[in-house]
Formats: structure tokens, sequence, C-alpha cells
């Protein structure tokens, strides 16, 4: 593995930089939406909670129709271990358990909670952690579970499952980077909050042993780098370091970052935590402190509301299942072309403004007419290499676009497919205007699902050559059956047999006892006839003298 080689410091940076491959330097259109404070919209009447609002498996609902809920009461359980807790974002009635269409880029339905608010916004009983230094770090951990905290930087990945692994980890790094354009609720999420960011930070570096924390930012945020090293100095957290990065899309990405802080490259199909390093976003740390110090499940985040034909861009607190449309009318802003989750490179056009918002939405881009560069035609490719300079993972764009488009798989796989982070920086410098990003996503889900079959057929096969050989199985129980049976029937039939044989015998040798006494009875009488002739004889004489 190599490290890379130093970069003079950044601003304020207290730690070494390196430098990374490729990235590019897009408009940041950052400022209409990072200078007003950070505020709150009038809830919505209804929200739709999307099961699926979070990486792994869909998350089970607990509630009925009908039933009345308080905010931060757990609506949906999780469904093993890669999965997270629903909360009620306000308080109010469950209408619905249905399908409705959700926040992806496929526009499919799928099961959603319906609460109808009843404006009073309750709380449910909160439990705050008031000795956090006596728990121990399976007790936070399940804490963090139970709140529902996922990895905010856009993954929402369950964190407590990324903060399972700890031995050998002696890096946290906090990513405040925060580089795609438009998007600002980290970087306003700092400048007001400082404090609380720190004491998850801190909270999450108590699961660990003689941890390092170094936070990432970018040097285009002043006002955050100076509420941070305020913050730190008010704690007195001194094991807290800040590495302050140059102002390059992507370096918020996770390797990247990564690479940028300490020069070292992630290996391909490593994860981070194989260099002992472990990272998460300022939004969980603010998250992870309000469940731990505060007892609030996660039922809402910052969200950047920003766009041509936003009104009124800021950053606002909004509640997990509060519909676009709402935002749109509350920000009293024009009807957008197009509603944009997330950043311009790294975003996805909305399929309905009905959608609720979930854990991973960081931003809606109000796009109007143009403002995106999105009605461009594509142009064949000219071979002008810009994609490759602009790869930040030292990928070839063009190749895997030729071999995406011509469905060739395995070959877009050999030159490391799913290395691709898809930040959009091969197809925001493409002359030719392809929409390089769509065509790895397509290859990659393509690939993923070839995979998902392959795995079913390989069951399907396991279980046919499983019932083919419990059905020979049978076949051959029932033919030993049959086998021995008949043998049984032989047998006895020998044994009967051989009784009648015993029983003939014994029956000739009767017959031949009672012949023999019917020979001898014979015999006998034969020889007392004479006997008795003479005796009549000598009568008859007697009686002649007499």
């Amino acid at each position: 593995m190599e490290r890379s080689s130093p970069t003079p410091k950044s601003r304020a940076s207290e730690i070494p930089i390196y430098e990374i491959p490729g990235g590019i330097h897009p408009e940041e259109h950052k400022l209409r939406s990072s200078q007003p404070e950070i505020k709150r919209l009038p809830l919505a009447s209804e929200f739709i909670i999307n099961l699926k609002g979070q990486a792994g498996n869909r998350s089970l609902p607990i509630v009925e129709v009908g039933d009345t809920v308080l905010k931060g009461q757990v609506i949906a359980e999780c469904d093993g271990i890669f999965s997270a807790y629903q909360h009620a974002p306000t308080s109010g009635e469950v209408v619905a358990i249905e399908k409705r269409t959700i926040a992806h880029p496929s526009g499919l339905d799928d099961l959603c909670i319906v609460i109808k608010a009843d404006g009073e916004d309750r709380w449910c009983e909160l439990t705050p952690t008031h000795s956090l230094d006596d728990m121990d770090r399976e007790a936070v951990l399940a804490q963090i579970f139970e709140k529902g905290v996922v990895g905010l930087g856009g993954a929402s990945f369950p964190s407590h499952i990324k903060l399972k692994q700890h031995e050998g980890i002696h890096t946290l790094i906090i990513n405040a980077a925060e580089c795609e354009p438009y998007i600002t609720c980290d970087d306003k999420l700092m400048q007001e909050h400082a404090k609380e960011v720190l004491l998850g930070a801190e909270i999450i570096s108590k699961l660990y042993q003689d941890i390092d924390i170094v936070i990432g930012i970018e040097d285009n945020k002043p006002q955050a780098i100076d509420a941070i090293q305020q913050a730190r100095e008010a704690l007195k957290l001194s094991n807290i370091k800040l590495g302050v990065v140059p102002t390059k899309y992507p370096s918020g990405g996770e390797k990247q970052l990564i690479q940028l802080l300490t020069g070292k490259e992630v290996p391909h199909g490593k994860l981070p935590a194989d260099l002992g390093l472990v990272m998460h976003n300022v939004g969980t740390c603010y998250a992870i402190q309000q469940a731990l110090n505060e007892g609030k499940p996660l039922v809402e985040r910052l969200v950047t509301l920003t766009g041509d034909s936003c009104n009124t861009p800021g950053n606002y607190w909004v509640p997990f299942g509060t519909p676009v449309n709402h935002l749109v009318q509350a920000t009293k802003s024009e009807t957008p072309k197009r509603l944009i989750m997330g950043g311009p490179m790294m975003g996805y056009q909305l399929p309905s403004a009905d959608v609720g918002i979930v854990k991973a939405t960081n931003c809606i881009i109000m796009a109007a007419d143009g403002e995106l560069g999105l009605d461009q035609t594509a142009l064949p490719c000219i071979r002008c290499g810009a994609c490759m300079d602009a790869c930040p993972a030292s990928l070839l764009p063009q190749q895997l676009f030729w071999h995406a488009q011509a469905d060739e798989f395995d070959k877009a796989e050999e030159y490391d497919l799913f290395d691709c982070i898809e930040c959009g920086a091969c197809a925001y410098v493409c002359p030719s205007h392809i929409p390089l990003v769509q065509h790895y996503r397509y290859a990659k889900s393509t690939i993923r699902n070839k995979r998902v079959e392959k795995i079913k057929a390989e069951k399907a096969r396991e279980r046919y050559e499983a019932r083919q050989e419990r059905l020979e199985r049978v076949k051959r129980e029932k033919a030993e059956r049959h086998r021995k049976a008949a043998e049984a029937r032989k047998k006895a039939a020998q044994e009967a047999g051989k009784k009648d044989e015993k029983k003939a015998a014994v029956q000739a040798a009767l017959a031949r006892v009672q012949a023999k006494k019917k020979a001898q009875q014979a015999e006998g009488s034969d020889n007392s006839e004479p006997s008795s002739d003479k005796d009549n004889s000598d009568k008859n004489n007697s009686e002649g003298n007499n």
C-alpha cells in the first residue's frame, strides 16, 4: 500500500495533508443556503414514513391503522441486524399502512406508514443517559441501535454495526468535508451546534481504547472551522485534531478523505477498518449525542433546501416522512422544473413531489428550467480522456462506459467497475455530455441482479437435486421394503411348508399307528374265533354225554 506525498498544510490544518488523484472544482452554489440561520418549517398535515428508508432490511411495522402515536414512539422494529428502528416523527394517528411511491430513482412503490399529525408535536417519555461513564460498550451500542441512529452522510447504514468492530481501530475520522455543490447542512450544523457534534464524537471515541480523533473538513468552511476550534477548547478535548483539506470534489468521499488525511489507500475489496480506521459523518455524531445525552431517537435531520426555484433557501430541521411538496409550499417556492434529492453530482430526480424524506435526505434542490444542465443531448464519445483525468478512483471511465453500453459486464468488472464511487466527476467534465454514471449504475444493478438470480438458480438447483435424491431415496426404501416383505412372505411360506410337511409326517405316523392298531386288532380277532368254536364243541359234547 503506497502512501501519498504530503502537501503543505492547508488553512489551520493540524496534521499533514496528502493528495488524491483526479477530482474537479465545480461551481459551489453554497452561499445562498449557508447564510441564513437554521430554522424550522410548519409541520406537515401528513407524514409518509418509508419502512425501507435506510440501508439494509426493511423495518417491520408494530402499529396498526387507528393507533395514536407520540413523537419518538417506536412504530417499526428492525428486521434482522441490517435494519433500523423507525420512530414517529410527530404525534398523531396512524391512518394507513400501505404502499406509496418512495424516494428512489426507480419510482417504485414500497410499504409506508402514514401518520396524520395532530399539530401538538408531543414527545413520548424520553430516557436520557446520565451516567455514560458507567455504561459498558454493549449498553452504548444498544442505545444507538434502539434510537434508530444511522449514518447521515448519505449511505444511512445502521451506525451500531459500523461501531461493532473495535479490535485494531486506532483513528476515528469525522467527515465534515461536505464537498458536493449546493449542500450546506453539515457546514451549518458545525457553525451552530459544534459543541454537540464534538460531544457525539467523544461518545464514539469511548467505545475504543487509545483512539485519535481527526475532523476532516474542507478549507472553504472558515466559520465552521472556527466554531469547532472554540468548542474543542471549551470542552477541553485535546485529543481532537483538525485536518483541513483543499476544496476539491469529491474530497468528502470515504476513501478519498482517508487518503487525504492519512496518505493510505483502502485496498480493493477492503474496508477502512482493515486499516484501523472508522469514519462517521458530523450529522451522525450529533444524532448519537442526542440519543445518549438527550434520550431522543432519530426522528428528524437537517436538510438543505435550495435551487433557483426555492424562494427561501436555507437549512431546516425536517421530520422524516415530511412530503417534499410540503417543503416546496412551506418555502413559498415556485413550481420547480425538477426536484433533486441529494446534490447535483450524486443525487437523483424524485419521481413525485408526494414522497416523504428519509434518513439519507441531506438536500432537496428545487431546480429551475435548465439549471442543472440535465437537458443537454448526449453526443458520441470523442475519446478525449478527460474523464480518466477527473476520476478520483484512478479508473478508466471510458472503458467502463463502452463495456457497460455493450452489456459486457464481465469486462466491466475486470476494469474494477465496483470501485467506482459514482461521484459524477467523469460526467461533469465530459464534453459530449454523456451520462456516464447512469451507465455504471445500470451495469452494477444488472450484475447484482444476475448474482441474485444466480444464487436463486443455485438454490433452486440444490432444492431440485435434494428433491430428486429424496425421491430416489424413497424409491429405494420402498423397493427395500417390498424386497423384505417378499422375503418375509417367502420365509413364512417356507416355514408354513415345513409345518405342513411336519404335520403331514405326524399325520402319516398317526395313520400308521392307527393302521397298525387296526391290524393288531384284526389279527387278535382272528386268533380268538377257533377257541370259541372249540369251547362250543366241548360244551356240546358234554351235553350229549349227559
